[in-house]
């Protein structure tokens, strides 16, 4: 259900996005149409004040006297002395509405229309129907575009409240709090859902409102549903506005063309009217009858209303100019009613008075952020999408009918980078050469292809990448060895491994073995990298450039070392019986310019031995800490004494010193983006000892985000001595934000976390049919001792579905 609401939020999203934001945007300009008109106009709404004021009768005089062909319907004057009056005329044949000219109400000197009206009028076509024009049959197809974008909006906003629902909902920075460290896709999604949330209520509002401008059926059905009655049609009335804005109302003489009788007592009209009202209203319209048998109508709004829809009506006789009825402005009841009656003001936040209208103008003005980051959202999604088909700048054409397949294996990322480079290499010389994922390699293209190239990673003891598991478990077991005829195919292989392990570069052995085994012959001999080593690498590069007629080859090189200053370190585990356990704080030399994210890896140079290979260390915290923070473990050789890496960070180097580092990206162990579905599924982290401080990078990404529902299994040796960071994540349980959290301590008997998962086996398979996502961090007997049991419980197909789907990911050292 996640899945598809956002499938669909992000595609309505594309398509009615732009629309919307144009209704905002116009929107927020109409919130305050006649203060602005109003303030551009200052010597047509404003005059100087000269004697006394013309009575109405005189002004309609003094106006008949300059347009003798115009009937006056309306004089709206205001107590203030120094405004001008407003006098509206009859339309002419065929039109709906007749000007609205503005009179000095001291000298009867006709000032003019209101500056403006036709922007606004332009502007409110723009925001209804976006200037399209209606058919000849009456439909409008803006209209029907804007109504849809509406019905959007409402979409909108459930479906974007249902995405981003934090789990811990009563916490109210849960709901409202930005992130400004954030950068990139997290601030865009930050602004997206957090501003979302801001103006939810706002927008459902303005959407609900709005469709019943949009479609009959909704408006009739709304008045069905809040007052029990189909809609009521009411006659418009123009108001001070002169027709701005379109208002309907009460009392409208809007449409009456009747020629001003002497025998109408209007001047006693309005001497009454001040003698009841005195100056109490903000303005008052009189509005002519049609004969001398209908009242003289005076629609008023006193300054207590909170929008100038809220009109009171006082009707005098016609010839006596006495009072008939006075009915002051009294909300309807019941509320449906009384919301039915003031649905324009809820639209446009008068409802709520200035506040209101203030309001709904941000709220409106902040429509197009959606669409903006909505769509930086979009593109990044497309890009990296993009940046998955062609990895590597330099690439071309990735071709189908390529003359070297170029098959990597990757853990870290790093024989995906040289599956590229490769490809580069051997485009450069005019050879079509295309890279494949091994995971994507099938049986008709194993032999179907004339030359592979295979770049693979041996993981943990031996192991095939995760991704690779597949292939392996399909082609390089022993029942499948003599499946396939690859007599025709041609190979190299450049493994990457790590000379300390026992089974180096032991996945590459194999593929070898296998498809030597299956007639495949070889281009030239196997390459094997130790840790990275440059100068086999480049040896790689030299026979590829060999067979592309490429002459000259830049060697491919790890990123350089920067100089990071050794801030802090700290023993977090004082009393253990095993080694030292220390929280080191490096700090970049340009904190601006380092960037990494949660599950990568610091490379460390020790200056103790420049000729040995660095060191690598799983970063326990994020960009937005200022510093990276290591979790090491002090390790010893047969003479006791200090590893190399160990040793430099947690006793030799000087606080304050510096450190040769760098930033490893480590795609594998990276969190689900925030446009994917797993973004917000729940999280599962396993881990023991120094292995915490992948896990707690992760869970702090987590924190920040409000994403609820985590459960941390840590392990150690002594419960009294060896809870790393034992406060932050005791503070996290009470907190609610773990969810669930086991620890176990060997030394103490409790055993070790792969058991803590074999006795809740019923809890891992809810979490799992909830979605949850599992990340394991730290040594590779205990990642053995973790997928051993997933395999126990899940079964080969079980396990191997959460690797293909992303949701099994291992940081092992």
């Amino acid at each position: 259900m996640r899945n598809v609401l956002f499938q669909i939020h992000w595609f309505l999203g594309i398509t009615a996005g732009v629309v919307l934001a144009v209704v905002g945007l116009t929107g927020a300009l109409m919130s305050f149409e006649r203060p602005i008109m109003d303030a551009i106009s200052p010597d047509i709404v404003s005059v100087q004040v000269v004697g006394e004021r013309l009575t109405p009768d005189a002004i309609a005089e003094r106006f008949r006297a300059q347009r003798a062909n115009a009937r006056v319907e309306q004089i709206t004057l205001w107590p203030e002395a120094e405004r001008s009056a407003l006098v509206r005329v009859a339309p002419p044949p065929g039109e709906r509405r007749g000007d609205a000219v503005y009179i000095n109400p001291y000298t009867g000197e006709l000032l003019g229309k209101i500056r403006g009206e036709q922007f606004f009028r332009t502007v409110r076509s723009l925001h209804r129907w976006l200037l399209i024009p209606s058919e000849p049959d009456g439909i409008n197809i803006g209209r029907q575009i804007t109504g849809f974008s509406a019905l959007a909006l409402v979409f909108f906003a459930l479906s974007g409240l249902y995405l981003r629902w934090p789990r811990r909902a009563l916490n109210w920075r849960n709901w409202f709090r930005i992130d400004f460290s954030l950068k990139g896709r997290n601030f865009y999604w930050a602004l997206h859902s957090v501003i979302g949330t801001w103006v939810l209520a706002i927008y459902l509002l303005l959407a609900l409102t709005g469709l019943t401008w949009s479609y009959s059926w909704f408006k009739n059905g709304a008045s069905v549903l809040l007052t029990g009655e189909p809609v009521q049609e009411r006659r418009g009335f123009g108001g001070p506005g002169g027709g701005m804005g379109g208002r309907e109302g009460r009392g409208g003489m809007g449409d009456l063309h009747q020629a001003h009788s002497t025998h109408i007592a209007v001047d006693a009209v309005w001497k009454n009217f001040a003698i009841k009202a005195g100056s109490n209203f903000k303005f008052a319209s009189i509005s002519f009858p049609r004969s001398e048998k209908e009242p003289v109508t005076i629609n008023y709004v006193t300054p207590d209303a909170t929008n100038d829809r809220q009109r009171s009506v006082m009707s005098f006789n016609a010839i006596t100019g006495e009072l008939v009825s006075d009915q002051p402005y009294t909300p309807l009841e019941p509320l449906g009613k009384r919301i039915m009656q003031g649905i324009y003001e809820l639209h446009t936040g008068e409802w709520f008075g200035t506040t209101g209208l203030i309001i709904n103008m941000i709220a409106s003005l902040l429509m197009p952020l959606f669409t903006i980051t909505g769509f930086l959202l979009y593109l990044d999604r497309r890009k990296k999408k993009r940046n998955s088909k062609n990895a590597a700048a330099g690439v071309g054409v990735v071709h189908t009918d390529a003359d070297y397949w170029i098959v990597y294996a990757s853990q870290t990322g790093t024989a995906e980078q040289l599956a590229w480079n490769t490809a580069t290499i051997l485009q450069s010389g005019g050879i079509k050469a295309s890279v494949k994922n091994i995971a994507a390699l099938d049986k008709a293209t194993l032999e179907s292809a004339k030359k592979i190239l295979f770049l693979v990673s041996t993981f943990g003891e031996g192991e095939a990448p995760d991704a690779a598991r597949a292939f392996a478990r399909k082609f390089l077991k022993s029942s499948s060895r003599s499946s396939l005829a690859l007599s025709q195919l041609q190979f190299a292989i450049l493994g990457l491994g790590d000379k300390r392990y026992r089974d180096y570069c032991a996945f590459a052995v194999q593929i070898e073995s296998w498809l030597l085994s299956n007639g495949a012959s070889p281009i030239f001999a196997r390459i094997d990298v130790d840790n990275g080593n440059e100068q086999s690498i480049y040896q790689w590069q030299q026979q590829i450039a060999d067979l592309s007629g490429v002459k000259n080859v830049t060697a491919w090189a790890a990123p350089e070392y920067e100089r990071w200053r050794l801030q802090s370190r700290e023993l977090l585990n004082a009393g253990s019986v095993g080694a030292g356990v220390y929280r080191v704080s490096l700090q970049p030399s340009k904190p601006g310019n380092t960037h990494w994210q949660a599950g990568d890896i610091l490379e460390i140079k020790p200056h103790n031995n420049f000729e040995l290979p660095h060191r690598e260390y799983s970063i326990a915290s994020l960009p937005t800490d200022g510093v990276v923070d290591l979790v090491v473990r002090q390790a010893f050789n047969e003479k006791g004494e200090l590893g190399l890496g160990s040793g430099w960070l947690t006793a030799q180097a000087e606080e304050g010193g510096e450190i040769l580092a760098r930033i490893r990206v480590n795609p594998s162990f990276h969190a689900p983006q925030s446009d994917s579905p797993l973004s917000d599924t729940p999280m599962i982290c396993i881990g023991a000892g120094t292995g915490i401080a992948g896990l707690r990078a992760h869970l702090h990404e987590r924190y920040l985000k409000d994403q609820q529902h985590n459960w941390l299994i840590f392990g150690e040796r002594q419960r009294n001595n060896d809870r790393l960071f034992a406060n932050e994540l005791d503070v996290w349980k009470v907190s609610g934000f773990l969810t669930e959290f086991d620890e176990v301590y060997s030394r103490d008997g409790e055993g070790y976390v792969q058991d803590v998962l074999r006795t809740k086996q019923q809890q891992l398979s809810e979490w799992l049919d909830r979605g949850a996502v599992i990340y394991v961090c730290g040594s590779m007997a205990m990642g053995a001792g973790v997928q051993q049991v997933l395999l126990d419980i899940l079964g080969e197909t079980g396990l191997q579905q959460l690797i293909d789907s992303r949701r099994y990911c291992r940081d092992i050292y």
